[in-house]
C-alpha cells in the first residue's frame, strides 16, 4: 500500500485565487516616477516653539526695622549735636570769658602799650645807648631783634650826627582786637623833635598799631606798624 505522501494533493477550492493574489502582493514593486524639475521644494520644518519664560519673582518689600525705645531715638541726635558744637568751638576758637575780666585785660594791655610806645619813639642823642637797652626789655619775639638792628644802623647814626632829641606822647589809644594773650591797639602819637638842623621844635603826628603779647605776667610789644 502506497503512502499518502506520494499521492497528489487535491487543490483546495479558492487556493488558486489566493495564490494569485499572494503573487500579486509579492510581485515586483512599481518604480516611482522621477521628480519634476518644476515641482515645489519640500517644506522646511518649523522649529518647535520655545517654552514659556517664567516671570521673575516680585521684589520683597523691605523689612521695617523695629522702633527703638525713647532713649535710643534721642541718643544719636544728641550725640551728633554735641559733636558739632565742639567742632564749631574749636574752629572758631570760641572760649567763654567773663566780659568784665576781658575788659580789665584790654585796659592793662593798652596801658602797657602806651608806656612802651612813648619810650620806643623817644630818644636823646646823648643817652641813646642806655635808652635802647631799656627799650629792648619792653619788646619780645622777632620784633626785638628788628628794633635793635634799626636803632644801631639807622636811628643812632642820624641822631648823633644831627644832635637830635625826640619826645613822643600818645594822645589817644584804643583796643582794636583781643584774643587770649594777644591784644592789638591803635595809638595816635605826637613826636616833638629838635636838633642842630631844627632849632625850633617840629611836631610829627603818627598813627601806630602795636601788637601786645602776654609773656608771663607782662605785656610786651611783639609788633609795630606805623602809618
Amino acid at each position: 500500500m502506497s503512502s499518502s505522501a506520494s499521492r497528489p494533493r487535491r487543490p483546495v477550492a479558492g487556493e488558486r485565487a489566493r495564490s494569485r493574489a499572494a503573487g500579486d502582493a509579492v510581485g515586483p514593486k512599481a518604480t516611482a516616477a522621477p521628480p519634476s524639475p518644476h515641482a515645489a521644494p519640500p517644506a522646511v520644518p518649523l522649529p518647535a516653539p520655545a517654552p514659556p519664560v517664567a516671570a521673575p519673582p516680585a521684589p520683597k518689600a523691605p523689612e521695617t526695622a523695629p522702633v527703638a525705645s525713647g532713649s535710643r531715638r534721642w541718643a544719636a541726635p544728641v550725640a551728633a549735636l554735641v559733636a558739632s558744637l565742639a567742632l564749631l568751638a574749636v574752629l572758631l576758637g570760641v572760649t567763654w570769658q567773663d566780659p568784665q575780666q576781658q575788659s580789665n585785660t584790654d585796659r592793662v594791655a593798652a596801658s602797657a602799650a602806651r608806656a612802651s610806645i612813648e619810650q620806643m619813639l623817644s630818644y636823646n642823642y646823648k643817652t641813646i645807648d642806655a635808652q635802647a637797652a631799656q627799650i629792648e626789655t619792653l619788646l619780645t619775639g622777632p620784633f626785638k631783634a628788628e628794633f635793635t638792628s634799626a636803632m644801631d644802623k639807622e636811628i643812632k647814626p642820624l641822631a648823633v650826627k644831627n644832635q637830635t632829641v625826640v619826645e613822643a606822647k600818645v594822645s589817644d589809644i584804643g583796643v582794636m582786637s583781643s584774643s587770649g594773650s594777644t591784644v592789638r591797639v591803635l595809638a595816635f602819637v605826637n613826636q616833638a623833635r629838635v636838633g642842630a638842623d631844627h632849632t625850633t621844635p617840629a611836631v610829627d603826628q603818627n598813627r601806630v598799631i602795636a601788637t601786645m603779647s602776654k609773656v608771663g605776667d607782662r605785656w610786651l610789644v611783639s609788633k609795630v606798624e606805623a602809618f
